[in-house]
């Protein structure tokens, strides 16, 4: 167990990092825009945990009997909380389909509407306790790749499977490191 509880971020990690970069290649015009703004930064990351399917769905057992829009959860009861689905809701997210990180701009993140890593409160829910880590890691990883490195990404299947778990690019993602730089 300590072993999967040391594994399984590093994990996530790297998951999002693939997307953080998928992003940036598919949506050039926010290399500019992330390089030098913190808050377009934030932005970005908050939009590439929302847009990319990290995980389909968290499980849990209901812990005490409840009713919930007409329907009775009895204690003991396997859930699943859709992940991407909320994240892709359009009642909740208008145009969910499109990458628009612009959507995070003087918005107020409800624990319930953006749940890529769980959903509800840190400290009583079904979330991740290491979100802010890897929101922070990603905001370093997109300031690392907008600022630090030069690479191209050469032709390979970037498609994302959803049907798969995890639905990243089949082989991965390549990057190559331009001549000259460090």
């Amino acid at each position: 167990m300590e072993l999967l509880n040391v594994l399984r971020p590093v994990v996530a990690v790297d998951q999002y990092l693939v997307f953080a970069a998928l992003a940036l290649h598919d949506h050039p015009a926010w290399r500019e825009r992330v390089r030098d703004d913190d808050e377009a930064a934030e932005h970005f990351v908050q939009e590439v945990r929302r847009y990319y399917p990290f995980f389909p769905i968290a499980a849990a057992r209901v812990r005490r009997s409840f009713d919930w829009q007409g329907h009775h959860f009895p204690r003991g009861q396997r859930v699943l909380l859709d992940l991407y689905g909320t994240n892709h809701h359009p009642s909740l997210w208008p145009q969910p389909e499109l990458f628009r990180p612009d959507r995070f701009a003087g918005r107020r993140v409800d624990p319930f509407e953006l749940i890529p890593q769980g959903g509800g409160d840190h400290w009583a829910g079904h979330r991740c306790a290491g979100e802010w880590i890897t929101i922070d890691l990603m905001k370093r990883a997109v300031a690392n790749l907008t600022t630090a490195m030069r690479y191209d990404i050469p032709a390979q299947n970037l498609a994302l499977d959803l049907h798969r778990m995890p639905a990243l690019p089949p082989i991965g993602l390549t990057l190559t490191n331009i001549r000259g730089t460090a």
